[in-house]
């Protein structure tokens, strides 16, 4: 008899809009059986194949009143199946994940309960700056460390972190990305002059910090050597920037994002502070770019030594340079490209996972 697999969302991942969303409904995509069905809150009614939806407000408290009534449609589901495997998504509050396996678990209690994390969340809230939220946080992710019998990281570094932080072997799941066969093929966006690229959404604190930090300190002094330059970006409607250097792409979909990307001249990230591996960077790597990065924008990430396109700086003077220096480099690599995109393509991240906790028998 095969195992059956729910993965749980308390958020909407299906037509994936962020770094975290496409982690995860990629993640369920990949997951190597039949017998599997994913479960999420959503704000929109769409039906998709092996997709549960439950349809709420996206809301902290609508998310926190429905638990009951969304853990009686997971219930229905699991009626009367063997060898049950719950994977519980946590690219969102762990409170919700804590309070909806202790719901479950009266029920499901036979179920191997794993909790696939994107990053260690109460270090996030910490950051954040409301220090009851980061305690509240850290109270139910190490009840979830206690708990659970599988708790993911994306990096060594994360584990030995969780290690300190909850006295677990956490196992290492990176996140991986999804990428088309055809990605070498895809046509670049051209212009009339040369752009750097960065990409995510501000409403995410250290890429709201990033793209200020770019804006106001990175660029102004890369225009005083080239004012040919210019910085693009997507992953936002609106930005809080008017510079005439700066072009906003907005929202687009995956193949537009990727003809941008390959037609930057660089991609640049210089991420402050960052939790968990950034799909950013790994697809700037599965495409073999140049990048210009500061250190956390490749914190978690295995760097190839032999390869020389990623250039390391933590410091407004060197990052400029390395944009002057770096511009006219080639816009892809297929030999770097696809070293990383077999190292990080989703499917085979999944399969090595469940292949080493035997989560397929």
């Amino acid at each position: 008899m095969k195992n059956n697999f729910v993965v749980i969302n308390f958020f909407r991942v299906t037509d994936p809009y962020s770094g975290g969303s496409e982690v995860s409904f990629n993640f369920f995509n990949k997951i190597p059986s039949n017998n599997k069905k994913l479960f999420q809150y959503s704000d929109n009614k769409k039906k998709y194949e092996n997709v549960e939806s439950f349809y709420i407000k996206n809301s902290k408290i609508q998310k926190i009143l429905n638990l009951k009534k969304f853990a009686e449609k997971i219930f229905k589901y699991c009626e009367n199946k063997k060898k049950l495997i719950i994977i519980i998504e946590g690219a969102s509050w762990a409170g919700y994940s804590f309070l909806l396996y202790r719901i479950l678990r009266k029920k499901l209690n036979n179920a191997k309960y794993i909790y696939h994390s994107q990053n260690i969340e109460y270090l996030l809230r910490k950051n954040k700056g409301n220090f009851i939220i980061a305690l509240i946080t850290k109270y139910f992710e190490n009840k979830i460390a206690k708990n659970f019998d599988i708790f993911t990281c994306t990096s060594k570094e994360e584990k030995k972190q969780i290690n300190n932080l909850y006295k677990i072997n956490a196992s290492v799941l990176p996140n991986g990305i999804n990428i088309p066969k055809n990605i070498f093929k895809i046509k670049e966006i051209k212009k009339e002059f040369n752009y750097i690229f960065f990409c995510g959404n501000i409403d995410y604190s250290p890429n709201y910090n990033s793209l200020k930090y770019l804006v106001n300190n990175i660029m102004p002094e890369v225009l005083k050597t080239n004012s040919n330059i210019k910085l693009i970006i997507t992953g936002n409607k609106h930005l809080p920037f008017k510079k005439s250097f700066l072009i906003n792409a907005g929202f687009v979909k995956k193949k537009i994002f990727f003809q941008y990307l390959k037609g930057a001249s660089l991609f640049v990230n210089p991420m402050k502070i960052t939790f968990g591996v950034q799909t950013k960077t790994l697809h700037s790597l599965a495409l073999g770019k140049t990048i210009i990065s500061s250190t956390y924008g490749v914190k978690g990430v295995k760097l190839n030594p032999h390869f020389k396109n990623v250039h390391i700086s933590n410091n407004t003077e060197n990052f400029t340079s390395l944009i002057l220096k770096k511009i006219n480099s080639p816009k892809t690599n297929k030999k770097i490209g696809n070293f990383y995109l077999k190292k990080y393509d989703m499917e085979n991240v999944v399969k090595k996972f469940f292949k080493k906790h035997k989560l397929l028998s």
